[in-house]
């Protein structure tokens, strides 16, 4: 009988060591974000300086109109640590928790189901479970980002003014981390589910859950603008009866509850009251998560094989009467041109990951409007009336710009492994730039007119200031997308597949930085004089100071939009002629 080798004896190699699959999963993201930081600053340092900038301005901005709403409540005698300040907070929290459980399902669909990255990951020895947390992690990291942006500034304005002890900006990120586990775990609990459950009619259940949530939207807005009192009739009952429509926000079972008084605990430096908000925001959030990934390491295997499969051979699409409906409301283009119009609205709307971007920033600046009045108009003056308005004009158009220069400029790039389908249509490559700039301009003045509008009659803007904004919107989607479609055909990128990586390339930082000024000087030619002409004025109903001072800069203005129409459009189209697929 021959003796026994062990592992580890002479001549025979020890047994590997057990892999820590987390701690790999951690040095690949580490490793995936330096060459993407390398890579992102190489090509050109413009691009982040510039996003940074942007989110500074934007950041400034939230920051300084929260230090002077809670430096009103001062003023009107109103305790900025009380009640009401509370009821803001739980709000606040509670809207932006919402908006992120939309967001992080919508963005871990895309990534655990649809990223070749995954299929990758799925085909090594490694468990679910941790493919599962390391895609959640980066997609928590994504749509949580916009909530620090917009959250943060309001919070620390709220320590400056009741001059919060220096626990409280250390509480302040604590909570923030904590809670975003919460509505992070949520969406992708929900996302698992469906795909494992209801493979065949996810779509349809993500519409009509979005249905039911704006219905009740709907009728709570309704609710709340008749219980609100007039501007001029503000009363202890009537105050206390508003107050009332916003009692579940602060429920003590709800998470927006637990971040809020923990909050306004730390800013009056009660630690202990502090730390034990903050222990149930961390043990609900851990739990949550900790759930979500044993349902993962059960069901994320079976949903990734579902999703791949579809239960048939076919892939079946939905949406075909919103196509439709855009074939009839476009009759008065050319049937070659319309036909690219839908193809590019089909592709924009079966990819989740664009169209919930825009859905998600657009509900966020249509929320913020739609309380605005409510929450100004009656103490603030026509000079702040004034100012709020074009502000939120430019911010409107900056999220055009960021729009076009995400979605609409990596198109032709797109494109370029399909351009020799396209080319066997019977029609000129102009057709095909005019046709994107169709569709960008068209979705683009549809998003900004809504939002133009309704800052305006929330401010209760006269109706010159509503016809100018309309044209200024106008002008700055068209420019906009003539840029982008021109640019992007002028300085294409054919070898790559992702669109973020072509948005943030050279071409796509140009395009950025072009967009930003064309942005500043058509406010400042059309929008600027006419702001300043009734700040003059000093009263809404006041006559202009200097009319043809203002209609002479809407005309500049509709000028310079045309040229960067005309402009990159014709580079655009003479660059595509050239080309050679």
């Amino acid at each position: 009988m021959s003796d026994i080798v062990l592992p580890g004896s002479a001549g025979v190699p020890p047994a590997p060591l057990p892999v820590n699959e987390g701690r790999l999963f951690r040095r690949l993201r580490w490793r995936l974000l330096v060459n993407a930081t390398r890579h992102l600053m190489g090509h050109s340092t413009v691009r982040p300086i510039t996003i940074l900038w942007a989110c500074v301005v934007v950041w400034a901005f939230v920051f300084a109109i929260s230090l002077g709403g809670f430096h009103l409540l001062q003023q009107y005698k109103l305790p900025v640590s009380g009640g009401i300040v509370g009821m803001l907070f739980a709000l606040m929290f509670l809207t932006l928790g919402g908006m992120l459980i939309f967001s992080t399902g919508l963005i871990l669909y895309g990534s655990l189901f649809a990223s070749p990255e995954t299929a990758f990951l799925l085909g090594k020895p490694v468990r679910a479970d941790q493919v599962f947390a390391y895609k959640f992690q980066g997609a928590l990291a994504f749509s949580s980002s916009a909530f620090l942006l917009l959250g943060s500034p309001v919070l620390i304005a709220y320590g400056v003014v009741c001059a919060a002890p220096w626990s409280f900006y250390l509480f302040l990120p604590l909570f923030f981390l904590g809670y975003v586990l919460l509505p992070g775990s949520l969406g992708a609990l929900a996302c698992l589910l469906l795909v494992n459950f209801l493979p065949r009619r996810r779509k349809q259940v993500v519409v009509a859950l979005v249905a039911v949530l704006a219905a009740v939207l709907t009728v709570w807005v309704v609710g709340m603008a008749r219980t609100a009192p007039d501007a001029d009739k503000w009363t202890r009952e009537g105050v206390n009866r508003l107050l009332g429509r916003f009692n579940f926000a602060r429920a003590p079972l709800m998470p927006s509850y637990w971040v809020a008084d923990g909050l306004q605990a730390a800013g009056r430096g009660r630690v202990m009251a502090a730390s034990y908000h903050l222990a149930l925001v961390w043990s609900n959030g851990l739990f949550l998560y900790v759930v979500t990934a044993w349902v993962a390491g059960k069901l994320y295997r079976r949903g990734f094989n579902r999703v791949a499969t579809g239960g048939t051979l076919r892939r079946r699409y939905g949406g075909r009467w919103m196509d439709r409906l855009l074939e009839r409301a476009l009759f008065f283009v050319r049937p070659m041109t319309r036909l690219l119009i839908v193809k590019d609205f089909r592709t924009f709307r079966r990819d989740p990951q664009q169209w919930a971007q825009v859905l998600i920033f657009t509900g966020l600046i249509a929320l913020y409007m739609m309380n605005i009045r409510k929450m100004f108009l009656g103490e603030l003056g026509w000079t702040y009336q004034n100012g709020i308005s074009l502000l939120n004009l430019t911010a409107i158009s900056l999220l055009v710009c960021i729009y076009t220069g995400r979605f609409i400029f990596p198109m032709l790039s797109l494109e370029g492994r399909k351009m020799w389908l396209l080319g066997l249509l019977p029609l000129k490559r102009d057709q095909l730039l005019w046709g994107k700039f169709a569709f960008s301009t068209t979705g683009a003045v549809v998003i900004a007119e809504f939002l133009v509008l309704l800052s305006d009659i929330m401010l209760d803007m006269p109706a010159s200031a509503v016809m100018l904004h309309a044209l200024t919107v106008v002008v700055v989607a068209a420019g906009l997308s003539g840029l982008s479609v021109g640019m992007g055909a002028f300085l294409p990128n054919f070898r790559e597949t992702d669109p973020s990586k072509i948005a943030v390339g050279f071409g796509g930082t140009l395009n950025l930085v072009l967009g930003l000024g064309f942005l500043l000087v058509v406010l400042a030619l059309m929008a600027v004089p006419w702001h300043l002409s009734m700040y003059q004025a000093g009263a809404a109903e006041a006559r202009l100071s200097h009319p043809s001072l203002v209609w002479a800069g809407a005309a500049l203005g509709g000028g310079f939009g045309a040229l960067a129409v005309t402009v990159p459009l014709r580079l655009g189209i003479r660059s595509l002629r050239a080309m050679e697929f």
